[in-house]
């Protein structure tokens, strides 16, 4: 599927698991829950394909 390409590309580019969720929270604004909630399922894969799950949040700043 295309969004787990562009998950694992921003993986790869250095952004956090967090980063990442917080980018499709914002996503909801403009595609609508449904979608925001399927996007970030994918992640989710993505994530637990890498051993990177649990995903904690980082402190802002």
């Amino acid at each position: 599927m295309q969004l787990e390409v562009h998950v694992n590309g921003a993986l790869n580019a250095g952004l956090t698991p967090s980063e990442i969720v917080e980018a499709l929270l914002q996503a909801v604004v403009y595609c609508g829950v449904p979608r925001a909630v399927n996007a970030t399922l994918i992640a989710k894969k993505v994530f637990a394909e890498r051993n990177l799950l649990p995903v904690r949040s980082t402190p802002a700043g």
